[in-house]
C-alpha cells in the first residue's frame, strides 16, 4: 500500500516537474497581483479596481487570449470541445467590458437597463445573475444558484480540479473522457482555482485593514477574477502547446 500511495505521489510531482514553465507564471503573477495592497497607497490600489482600469481590461485580456488559443485549438484538432470553451471565454471577455460599450459609446436599451444592476450592456449584472441586488445587498443560499459568478466559479473547480483527478483515478470516467475526446486540463495548474480562491479569502478577512473605502476591497475581487482568468488562459496554452501528443480524454499523468 505504501508503494502505491508513493508511486501515485511520484507521479503528481513528476507533472508538476514536467508543466514548471505553466505553473511559475501563475505563481509569480497571484504574488505581483496581490502585492499591489503591500507597494500602493490606498488611491491607486483602489484605481486599479474601477471599471475600465488595469484589472478589468488585463481579465478581459486575459480571456480574449485564451480563446484565440483554444479556436486555434480547434482549427488544428476539430475537436468540437474547444470550440465550445473558445466561444465561453470569448463571451466572457465581452461580458467584462460590457460588449465594448464604453470603447464604442453606446448607450444601454431600456429593457436591459431596467433589470441591469450597473445599468450596462452585460448579461452577469441583471440583477437575477448579479452577486448583489438592487440594494447592494450581496445574496445568499438558493439566490445564488443563478449568479454568474458563483456558477463560473463552480465550473473551474470542476474542470480544473476535479476533472483531472477523476480521471487519473477513476478507470470509469476516463474511459468516457477519452471516447468523447473530452480535453482535460493538468490539474496541477487546476489547483491554482483554489490557492486563488484562499488568497482572496485571507486577504479578505485577515489581512486588509478595516474602515477602507469600498473600491480599496472591490480592487481584491477584480484582482481574483484577473487571476481566474490567467489560470484559465495557461490551461488553454497547455491544450495549444500539447494538442499534437496530448490524447483526448486522458490526463496527462498518463503519457508524460
Amino acid at each position: 500500500m505504501k508503494n502505491y500511495f508513493m508511486k501515485i505521489l511520484n507521479q503528481y510531482i513528476k507533472e508538476i516537474y514536467y508543466l514548471k514553465w505553466y505553473i511559475i507564471p501563475i505563481i509569480v503573477a497571484i504574488v505581483l497581483s496581490y502585492s499591489v495592497y503591500l507597494f500602493f497607497n490606498v488611491d491607486i490600489v483602489s484605481n486599479l479596481g474601477e471599471e475600465d482600469h488595469f484589472f478589468e481590461w488585463l481579465t478581459a485580456l486575459n480571456f480574449l487570449a485564451a480563446s484565440i488559443f483554444l479556436l486555434s485549438g480547434f482549427i488544428k484538432t476539430k475537436n468540437f470541445f474547444f470550440l465550445l470553451l473558445s466561444l465561453l471565454f470569448f463571451i466572457g471577455c465581452a461580458e467584462e467590458i460590457s460588449w465594448g460599450q464604453r470603447i464604442f459609446n453606446y448607450e444601454t436599451p431600456e429593457s436591459i437597463k431596467e433589470v441591469n444592476v450597473q445599468r450596462e450592456f452585460n448579461f452577469h449584472n441583471i440583477e437575477i445573475f448579479d452577486t448583489y441586488d438592487f440594494q447592494g445587498h450581496s445574496k445568499h443560499s438558493l439566490s445564488r444558484l443563478l449568479e454568474v459568478n458563483f456558477l463560473f466559479r463552480i465550473f473551474t473547480m470542476l474542470f480544473g480540479i476535479v476533472l483531472p483527478f477523476c480521471v487519473f483515478h477513476i478507470k470509469l470516467i476516463a474511459d468516457i473522457t477519452k471516447k468523447i475526446k473530452l480535453p482535460i486540463p493538468p490539474i496541477s495548474i487546476g489547483i491554482f482555482f483554489i490557492i486563488n480562491w484562499l488568497t482572496f479569502r485571507i486577504l479578505l478577512s485577515y489581512v486588509l485593514p478595516q474602515g477602507r473605502v469600498f473600491q480599496f476591497y472591490d480592487t481584491a475581487g477584480e484582482i481574483f477574477e484577473c487571476i481566474e482568468a490567467f489560470v484559465i488562459l495557461i490551461i488553454s496554452l497547455y491544450f495549444f502547446n500539447k494538442r499534437k501528443i496530448n490524447i483526448p480524454g486522458m490526463d496527462i499523468k498518463h503519457f508524460i
